[in-house]
């Protein structure tokens, strides 16, 4: 709990530090130092990505829809990762817009997502399933759901994949939301326009990650959240905020 206030209050402090462009000095660094320094940054890269998979353990339920802003921050490169380091790079992240609607019949919502800035663009998608679902009468029993994600990444010197699989649970209480998740990423990334030595060199690498948070509703079909991650074993915040119909 200690953790997650921290988180709650450090977000907006760590926003202004991340750059606008982490990657800009990407070519430089891997042409300067090889190909060995791919995997750590494919690392870093899925865990900030998977980290906006969810914000509670409640699908969204026919006939409903859903839309909101997911961002989320690792306070510092892994010390493997020396193209960011090595960079100046301190925090960074993925923030994305997404959307989703539930399928009638089977239960399962479908979301969209995306960003794009700065010549690097996530696009991608996914499907939830409820596994438990509170009601009226049994708000003690906590939502449960999994999901699974696949997003295209492009940057003007990589490209790639990633996927992601997850599972949460929240509990449905007035106000106040709380949530818990565990995730594994796996990430891929090729290296292109770079140099005809290093161009097509690729990395892939699946890590878990793991999420307390707490959803907020502050205004009917409001919410925001807030969240603290071990993203492979490195310190990230996650924040965001949305309409649910």
């Amino acid at each position: 709990m200690k953790k997650l206030i921290l988180s709650l209050c450090m977000l907006p402090l760590l926003a202004p530090m991340a750059k606008a462009d982490p990657f800009e000095d990407f070519k430089l660094q891997i042409q300067a130092q090889g190909k060995a320094l791919l995997t750590p940054f494919v690392k870093d890269l899925g865990g900030v990505i998977g980290a906006n998979d969810f914000n509670s353990g409640r699908a969204i339920g026919f006939p409903g829809f859903e839309a909101g802003l997911a961002a989320t921050l690792q306070a510092k490169p892994s010390p493997e990762n020396r193209l960011l380091r090595d960079a100046g790079v301190d925090a960074f992240g993925a923030a994305m817009l997404h959307a989703g609607a539930a399928l009638p019949f089977i239960g399962a919502d479908v979301m969209v997502r995306g960003v794009s800035y700065s010549g690097f663009s996530v696009i991608g998608g996914g499907l939830r399933y409820p596994l438990l679902k509170s009601g009226t009468l049994t708000k003690f029993i906590p939502d449960v759901s999994v999901s699974a994600y696949y997003d295209v990444i492009k940057y003007d010197y990589f490209k790639g994949s990633h996927m992601s699989f997850d599972a949460a649970a929240s509990f449905d209480i007035p106000v106040i939301k709380p949530y818990v998740g565990v995730g594994l990423d796996r990430t891929r990334l090729e290296i292109k326009n770079v140099s005809a030595a290093l161009n097509g060199v690729d990395a892939t690498i699946s890590k878990p990650r793991y999420t307390v948070g707490v959803r907020l509703s502050p205004l009917p079909l409001l919410y925001v959240y807030g969240a603290y991650n071990i993203l492979h074993g490195q310190t990230g915040y996650s924040m965001g905020a949305g309409l649910k119909f």
